[in-house]
Parts: structure tokens; sequence; C-alpha cells
């Protein structure tokens, strides 16, 4: 008898033990990109480089064909965010950037301390392009405002929507 309350109670503490050792693992993970992209200074003459996230594609509305593709540097965090494509002197033709917010709503964009000139599309939660501003004023710093709630916000190189036929309507998939 004396032997099982001996090995129940060292049962328990090792489980206690075991479920201490999860509690401190459960501490939340912080960002250390975000830390990192925060603790740097970026300028016109320091630019952010490019960082490939993943693939965005666009497909027409109509013939429900592929009709451009990019590399896409995804903005998540209210710094993302506040950056975009600030600073930066060029960017490839097949590349570009997506802001990813939290909920569908009204957005606005401006083009402070941006060089490049942009096609700024507004994506709604159903992955459809509800608004376009093409070919935006490097450095304006007027709001383009979305016509209707967006989640979605994708910057490309202006031109682009016109180019490769992208529409109000059409739909991205990422």
């Amino acid at each position: 008898m004396k032997k099982l309350l001996i090995y129940t109670t060292l049962a328990l503490l090792s489980l206690m033990f075991v479920q201490c050792n999860n509690d401190k693992k459960k501490k939340p993970h912080t960002n250390t990109n975000n830390i990192e992209l925060k603790q740097k200074n970026y300028s016109f003459e320091q630019p952010p480089e490019f960082r490939n996230d993943g693939e965005l594609v666009f497909v027409d509305s109509s013939s429900e064909t592929q009709t451009f593709h990019i590399e896409i540097e995804v903005a998540s965090t209210d710094f993302e965010r506040a950056l975009g494509l600030m600073y930066r002197a060029k960017m490839d033709e097949d590349q570009g950037m997506l802001f990813l917010f939290p909920r569908e709503q009204e957005q606005s964009f401006y083009m402070r301390n941006t060089l490049i000139p942009l096609d700024i599309i507004y994506v709604n939660s159903k992955m459809r392009i509800i608004d376009i501003y093409k070919n935006t004023n490097p450095l304006d710093e007027t709001s383009l405002p979305s016509a209707a709630a967006a989640q979605y916000v994708i910057e490309i190189n202006g031109g682009l929507c016109d180019k490769y036929g992208i529409k109000i309507g059409d739909k991205v998939v990422f």
C-alpha cells in the first residue's frame, strides 16, 4: 500500500511538472521580423528590399482566365502597412505589395514618400476588385479612398492594370 501511495504521488508530481513547463511554452511569440523592421530607419538612401512572401494571380471576371500574376510582399502589421512601398526607387513588373487588413472597411491610401507610380487596387473580402486608382502620382499626399469596403489592397507598378486588362469586378487569388 505504501508503494502505491509513493508511485501515485510521483506520478502526480511529474504531471504537475509537465504542466508547469507547458505553461511556460505558451508565452506569446514576438515577431522578430517586425521588431527588426521597426529598428531600421528606412530612407531614400536606404530603402527596404523586396521580400517575396508568395504569389498573387489576377483572374478575368468574364472568362475566368488568369490575366497576370505577381510575386507579393505582404504587409500585415500596422508598421508594414504604414511603410508600404515608401522609399523604393523601382520595383520589377512581376512584383507588388499585398496589404492585409483585419476587417473589411473603407480604406484610403496616399503616395507619401513613394517614388514609383502605382496602380492601387482595392479588393473586398470576396476577393473581387472593387476600385482601382491607375498611375498614381509619386510623392502626392492626396487621399485615394476606396469606393466601397475593402479588406485587401494591392499595389503594382503604374500602367499594369491597363497593360493586362485588370478591371473592377475581376478576382484575385493568393
